[in-house]
């Protein structure tokens, strides 16, 4: 296998570990905790999605700063910091005596975990050659999905045996023991190291990339946004209190979480195919109708009422998923160019976290008034329709010469 092969193969499997380290802070996973936490501290559905929002806002503020920080410091430092800091979250979590602690335990693994590992692993991967963007990026995005099989198996399988605190301390002993040591080794084995990712951020001049401010005063990007932002806001309020949706829905949990394999392999196999679109076409292209598949989620959802309902709701959603982690990741390069691209993703990154806080606070707080779930599906799935409107109309080219 030749040097470029090499690198190319490292660096899909360095961002497939992180990727899928990430579920540690992922909402999917933190859900499956939430009655445990909710009786232990005395919780609402409102009072720990508040909660979860304080701590998700803090890391996406967080996540400005320290994202941006991948554009400028060696790759291999900033890969340990990152594993070290969740492993000390999910340690952090298995202590908790409050709902103090426990907003401090959700910011910790939603800026580790959620925020920074899946920055970065996907940032690295957005960096190899254009014409093989597209796919490098839907393989190490594959991480997410794999962490969305196994996760919620392990740890269900885990809880029926031992505490749910000994189950944080199990998983920040795996993630310091085993992935912060992986990851080393596929970086000074491959040398994915942050001299080589420089050389590709700055192939295009700094002249020709957009800045973060530039993108921030950019007429489109905000348009992009209630699309782009739609599904980190909806799907993180139906995963934190998908509990609570079964049960109105008439499953058994148990029954209910099988679903979340449908959104796995639907998320796989959308993912690969929009990665060989992206590089076919384009990343603008791909992503413009890349919320049907949720929209009719939500209907099914909302009205559906047969046995395999759980499957074909995952599925949905996750194809949506799995077209969006290589599309959009694309797109903001087709768009802005490479030169801060780190940079870039921060900022989109900090406003998908933003959106995750608000989802389990905005869903919590309306089944505490006494919203039914069909109002509240049915709501979603109309801001879905509008928001694809815009993005339809939104012209998606490359503008070489930035507004100041």
């Amino acid at each position: 296998m030749n040097s470029a092969r090499t690198t190319f193969v490292g660096t899909i499997a360095f961002g497939f570990v992180l990727t899928m380290s990430s579920g540690f802070g992922q909402t999917f996973f933190i859900s499956l905790f939430n009655e445990h936490l909710r009786q232990e501290f005395s919780l609402s559905h409102g009072e720990i999605g508040s909660l979860y929002f304080a701590g998700t806002l803090a890391s996406a503020i967080t996540i400005i700063w320290l994202g941006k920080l991948l554009d400028h410091v060696d790759l291999r430092i900033y890969t340990f910091c990152v594993t070290l800091g969740l492993s000390i979250a999910c340690g952090f979590i298995s202590l908790v005596s409050g709902p103090i602690s426990l907003a401090i335990g959700f910011f910790l693994l939603r800026l580790f975990g959620q925020g920074l590992s899946g920055h970065t692993g996907i940032t690295t991967a957005s960096r190899v050659a254009q014409g093989h963007r597209g796919r490098t990026v839907s393989l190490a995005g594959l991480g997410f999905s794999a962490a969305e099989v196994v996760l919620p198996l392990l740890t269900v399988t885990l809880l029926s045996m031992v505490s749910w605190r000994e189950v944080w301390r199990l998983y920040a002993g795996v993630e310091l023991a085993l992935i912060t040591i992986t990851t080393q080794l596929l970086l000074w084995r491959y040398v994915i190291d942050a001299t080589s990712q420089q050389a590709t951020a700055t192939s295009k001049s700094n002249t020709d990339s957009w800045n973060r401010r530039q993108v921030a005063h950019d007429r489109r990007f905000w348009q992009l946004a209630p699309a782009i932002f739609a599904p980190p806001i909806i799907s993180t309020g139906l995963f934190f209190h998908q509990q609570s949706l079964a049960a109105f829905k008439e499953f058994a949990f148990s029954s209910w979480v099988t679903g979340i394999a449908a959104y796995s392999l639907a998320a796989v196999l959308t993912s690969l195919i929009a990665g060989v679109a992206v590089d076919r076409w384009s990343g603008a292209t791909v992503v413009k109708l890349y919320l049907l598949p949720f929209i009719c989620a939500l209907i099914i959802a909302a009205f559906g009422n047969f046995n395999y309902l759980p499957m074909v709701y995952y599925f949905l959603i996750g194809a949506t998923v799995g077209i969006a982690t290589p599309a959009i990741s694309a797109l903001w390069l087709e768009l802005y160019g490479p030169a801060h691209i780190a940079s870039i993703r921060s900022l989109t990154h900090a406003l998908m976290v933003f959106g995750t806080a608000l989802g389990p606070a905005i869903f919590g707080l309306l089944l505490d008034y006494g919203i039914e779930w069909s109002s509240i599906l049915i709501a979603s799935a109309v801001w879905m329709v509008l928001t694809t409107i815009l993005l339809i109309n939104t012209r998606l080219h490359w503008i070489s010469k930035p507004l100041t």
